[in-house]
């Protein structure tokens, strides 16, 4: 099936000590910024990550940064091996592998952990207090296939998920289109830092919507084949985050 050409390719090549070629391991990855996690014009910390990562299982990584609802339906078909940066989803667990201790997703194999928070326009009368938004007929922004999406519908309000960008959600709110936006906190955060424009009519409900962690998922029938090796990586993805090396690149990045 013919595809675009990614906004973001990974080839990181590991050289054996050994004449034998590494197996090569297909991701793929949101397309749009999400900081400091995933850019588009440089790397950010979960490629980072998976660098650290693929040194420790010597094998090759390419990642493909296409829309996330791309991302997910490749992985359901089984084009790609594994999605990188995806929350936990009773739905998506259908047919992809999270990392499980005693029938419950193992936490300390995430790659990070991150929150959604709502943005408003300044005087608005748009509330949340961790339970119950305000005005219920309000409607809220957030982007295409996140799974935020399902949390603003639980709460039985009307949802425009008709884009993937930050910018674009945010300038919908800016023009009046949308009552509230819901982003990945630092992600929004970071935009709003720099575009001086939203900044001066936009600000974020500093009670965030939901805290989760996200993880490297794969393929069902790939975790199937190559159970050995997506626990090595999964342990590995864990002894990297939890490393000197990496908690400097946080501490550093900018």
């Amino acid at each position: 099936m013919p595809f675009s050409t990614p906004i973001l390719s990974l080839s990181l090549i590991v050289f054996l000590s050994t004449q034998a070629a590494a197996t090569e391991l297909k991701f793929c990855t949101e397309s749009e910024d999400s900081y400091p996690w995933i850019l588009k014009n440089r790397k950010g910390l979960s490629i980072i990550l998976l660098e650290m990562v693929e040194k420790k299982i010597n094998q090759k990584i390419l990642i493909d940064a296409i829309p996330w609802k791309r991302c997910l339906q490749e992985l359901k078909t089984g084009h790609y091996d594994g999605a990188v940066n995806a929350s936990f989803k009773t739905d998506r667990a259908e047919f992809a592998a999270y990392p499980m201790a005693a029938d419950k997703v193992d936490t300390s194999k995430r790659m990070l952990i991150d929150s959604y928070s709502l943005y408003r326009l300044k005087g608005s009368k748009v509330e949340w207090d961790g339970k119950v938004f305000k005005p219920q007929d309000a409607i809220v922004g957030a982007q295409t296939g996140f799974s935020v999406v399902d949390q603003l519908k639980s709460l039985n309000l009307k949802v425009d998920d008709s884009n993937g960008s930050t910018e674009i959600n945010l300038k919908k709110l800016f023009l009046g289109r949308v009552s509230a936006v819901a982003l990945p906190t630092l992600q929004g955060d970071n935009v709003l830092d720099k575009d001086a424009e939203l900044h001066s009519k936009i600000e974020k409900i500093e009670l965030p919507l939901i805290e989760k962690p996200y993880y490297l998922i794969f393929s069902k029938p790939f975790f199937a084949q190559e159970t050995a090796l997506v626990k090595k990586i999964w342990d590995s993805i864990e002894s990297a985050r939890e490393s000197v090396e990496y908690k400097k690149q946080m501490d550093q990045f900018k």
